[in-house]
C-alpha cells in the first residue's frame, strides 16, 4: 500500500477527515474504524474528483458509522451481569434473569422474555458472565454451522471445501475465512438477526473463492445474494 495522504471533505456543518490511499485495487473502499478513524483506499490512477465525489455519496453512513462507535465506547455502561439487564439474542431483547441454585447445578436457558442463569452464588457476577459467554458460544456453532448448511449448496458449483467454523470475540470485525478453509467468526453475530448472520456468511464463503475485495468478489455476492448491501447496511447501524 502506498504512504496515505491526509484529507478533509465538507459535508453540510461537518469536516470529515480522511487518510487516502493509492493501491492496486479494482474499486474504492471506505472503512470507519472503532476509533472512528476513516481511509479510503483507491485504485491506482483514480481522478480525484471521483474519490470526493464517491465519498460525499457515503457522507452520511461514515458519519452514522462514527456516532454509533463514539455511542459503543462512552455512552454503554459496562454489563454488570446481574438480573435486569438487557441482552440480545438473533436480534431480540431478552432480559438477563440470574437465580441461585438449590442443588449446586449451574446453567442457562431461555424462556420467551428471560435469559435465565442459575448459578451457586448469585452475587458472583464473573460466574455469571463465563456461564453466559459460554453458552452464547455454543448457540452460535449451533447456529452458524445451520446457516452455512443453508447457504453452502449454492456454490456447489466452485467445488469448495466446507470450511470449519470457529468462533471469537472481535472487536472491528465481523468474520474473517483463509484459503485453507478456517471461517472465524464474531461471537457477537449470534445477537444480531439471522439475515444478518447469512449475509457475513455470504461474505466468508465468497473469500474462498475471491481471496480479496475485487470487482469480481462483489459481482459474486450479488449473484449469490442480491441486495446483500441493504442488509450490510442495516447490520452496520444495528444497535446491541
Amino acid at each position: 500500500m502506498s504512504q496515505s495522504i491526509s484529507q478533509t471533505l465538507e459535508y453540510g456543518q461537518t469536516s470529515i477527515e480522511y487518510q487516502l490511499s493509492y493501491t492496486e485495487r479494482e474499486i474504492l473502499a471506505i472503512h470507519v474504524h472503532p476509533d472512528t478513524r476513516v481511509t479510503v483506499e483507491a485504485p491506482l490512477g483514480s481522478d480525484f474528483a471521483e474519490i470526493e465525489k464517491r465519498i460525499r455519496k457515503r457522507a452520511a453512513w461514515i458519519l452514522r458509522q462514527q456516532r454509533n462507535f463514539l455511542r459503543y465506547s462512552f455512552d454503554i455502561p459496562p454489563r454488570q451481569y446481574v438480573s435486569g439487564e438487557t441482552h440480545r439474542y438473533l436480534g431480540k431483547q431478552y432480559q438477563l434473569k440470574v437465580l441461585e441454585s438449590e442443588d449446586g447445578k449451574e446453567y442457562v436457558k431461555m424462556d420467551r422474555e428471560h435469559i435465565l442463569v442459575c448459578v451457586r452464588e448469585k452475587t458472583d457476577s464473573a460466574r455469571v458472565k463465563k456461564l453466559l459467554i459460554n453458552w452464547y458460544r455454543r448457540q452460535a456453532l449451533k447456529i452458524f454451522n445451520e446457516r452455512l448448511e443453508a447457504w453452502f449448496p449454492r456454490f456447489e458449483r466452485y467445488n469448495l471445501k466446507r470450511p470449519k467454523i470457529f468462533v471469537r470475540e472481535m472487536r472491528s470485525r465481523w468474520g474473517s475465512c483463509t484459503a485453507a478453509g478456517k471461517m472465524t467468526l464474531n461471537l457477537k453475530l449470534i445477537m444480531v438477526p439471522k439475515q444478518f448472520i447469512d449475509y457475513i456468511m455470504v461474505h466468508e464463503i465468497c473469500h474462498l473463492i475471491e481471496h480479496n475485495h475485487s470487482q469480481v468478489f462483489y459481482v459474486l455476492m450479488s449473484k449469490v445474494m442480491p441486495g446483500w448491501e441493504e442488509q450490510r447496511e442495516k447490520l452496520n447501524l444495528f444497535e446491541f
